[in-house]
């Protein structure tokens, strides 16, 4: 049968082109044309099977031309220097780490069960703790699914997720022993909710429990780390660790020490980061770190476009387009959009105007309309339902999933504020990843990443910004500072006062934009 198909495909022409027609509509549809080289390798084996007679040494030269093509791509030169910074990220530049041989993970949750899954599975002995034992269940059983889900993908054999298991000790408030156990730890990483009480109250109640060598992280999104460690009594060794959620899947892990930690505690929480297999980036101690900083502008034109487009589903196709893999406002209900909101709300105070556009009335009349996320069945977007297709529908390879459509209750909590006009997908773009981009040059700018780099990976490994740009300070040399410039110039000009760049509120002799007074005219990998 095989070989019927391949002499088809040679011989007749129609079949050909419809072959190759269907396979290269397959791969616009998963890369939105973003990325060439699935389209050349198409156009290399259709160039092959259309010379009848090809020898080999022909055959290679198309397949030469075809790389070489591709080797002067942008796309293929913003993923070689992602690839370069991504290795780079994997090496400690901290020297003299403690060690650390077993890890305390509280809170059983999603988060601390990822937490303990990743260390476990890197030979790293883990004592899980919660509050309660059902609390304590939960986590394990999410941890026991995860190493049985990999059994069944033949990714690891049963032999090793049973020893994988092994090194979890699960323990709760209810256990004399769960002191005993935590006491024997080098680090405790704490994933509990982001309220600086709790925190305070377990930063105390660990400096009584473990020994004095112990490291405290903490898993805060979005509180400050010195304010966390403001009571401590040993504040050398407290440090921040911002885990991206779902843990197992997302390689960023932010490492935020503040003034008072010790170098070698920021050491070992990047090795430890690379031990569980994470790229960690090291982050200023402010409000946001980096990757929820920027997204407080993002979120913030996110919500002023809403009100400016007739279908607010145009923007996240707009995005995808762009090359993120999902939309901003798709990111918001998986995230949450009461999160969003929240982080929103919570950089104001040190960002200003930069997060300044947005319609605050329309962000609570969402909220008050009972808008909180996907999860919650109630998000800015109405989903399909998540069922497969059963019968004839089943069998049909060419059915589309359906798409997801704009929330009705969204739609009417918003009619009072919407202002519809021509957007373009163009201004679309534009607007929403400026506004990303010029937060992370602020953030270089300020010291809150430690160079270019580093700003690349956590974009494109926290957000998703578009790999094969290379990340946003890539983006800007591709296109060039002075052209950029000129763009953020354009922007604040004529679409203010949704579109705030931070540098309009500071005085003379401060040039009109960040990224001149930042950079003039040099590149960032000059």
């Amino acid at each position: 049968m095989y070989g019927f198909v391949e002499d088809a495909i040679r011989d007749y022409s129609f079949v050909r082109d419809y072959v190759f027609s269907s396979a290269k509509k397959q791969v616009m549809k998963m890369t939105l044309g973003n990325y060439p080289a699935p389209l050349k390798i198409i156009e290399v084996l259709k160039k092959s099977v259309e010379s009848k007679g090809l020898n080999k040494p022909k055959g290679y030269d198309i397949e030469a031309d075809g790389f070489s093509d591709l080797c002067i791509t942008p796309q293929s030169q913003g993923l070689q220097a992602l690839f370069f910074a991504q290795t780079a990220t994997k090496k400690n530049p901290y020297k003299n780490a403690r060690p650390v041989k077993q890890v305390g993970v509280l809170g059983a949750g999603l988060m601390g069960a990822g937490i303990a899954e990743i260390t476990i599975t890197k030979d790293i002995p883990v004592v899980l703790k919660d509050v309660t034992a059902a609390g304590l269940a939960v986590g394990e059983t999410n941890i026991l699914k995860s190493m049985q889900t990999q059994v069944k993908r033949k990714r690891i054999s049963s032999f090793e997720a049973d020893r994988t298991i092994s090194r979890l000790i699960g323990v709760h408030d209810g256990m004399d022993s769960w002191k005993t156990h935590i006491g024997k730890c080098d680090m405790v990483i704490e994933a509990v909710f982001e309220n600086l009480a709790l925190k305070h109250k377990i930063v105390e109640q660990m400096e009584s429990v473990c020994k004095e060598s112990c490291i405290i992280a903490t898993n805060t999104s979005s509180l400050p780390v010195a304010d966390i460690a403001v009571h401590a009594a040993r504040p050398e060794n407290i440090v921040g660790m911002h885990y991206f959620s779902p843990v197992p899947k997302m390689q960023l892990l932010e490492i935020i020490p503040h003034a008072g930690t010790s170098e070698d505690v920021i050491a070992a929480a990047v090795a430890m980061g690379l031990k569980q297999g994470k790229l960690p980036i090291v982050c200023k101690d402010v409000p946001g770190f980096f990757v929820n900083r920027c997204l407080g502008p993002y979120i913030d034109e996110t919500i002023c476009l809403i009100l400016e487009m007739d279908n607010m589903l145009k923007m996240d196709k707009a995005m995808k387009n762009f090359g993120f893999p999902v939309g901003p406002l798709t990111l918001a209900d998986e995230a949450g959009v009461e999160v969003a909101f929240h982080l929103h709300a919570n950089l104001q105070k040190d960002l200003g105007v930069r997060v300044g556009g947005a319609n605050k009335d329309a962000m609570k009349a969402i909220l008050d309309a009972g808008i909180k996320g996907k999860r919650f069945n109630a998000g800015l977007l109405s989903y399909p339902s998540g069922k497969k297709p059963s019968g004839l529908a089943a069998m049909n390879p060419f059915a589309t999933k359906p798409s997801p459509k704009p929330n009705p209750v969204v739609l009417e909590a918003l009619k009072p504020f919407m202002k519809p006009g021509k957007v373009t997908e163009e201004e679309v773009q534009q607007r929403i990843q400026a506004r990303f981009v010029n937060e992370t040059v602020f953030c270089l700018q300020d010291g809150v990443i430690k160079s270019a780099a580093d700003g690349d990976v956590a974009s494109i490994f926290g957000i998703g910004f578009p790999p094969f740009t290379g990340g946003p300070f890539r983006y800007i040399d591709s296109i060039g500072t002075t052209k950029y410039v000129d763009i953020l110039n354009r922007l604040a000009d004529q679409v203010l006062p949704s579109f705030i760049l931070s540098s309009l509120a500071l005085p003379p002799p401060f040039c009109p934009c960040p990224l001149r007074y930042l950079l003039v005219s040099q590149d960032f990998y000059s």
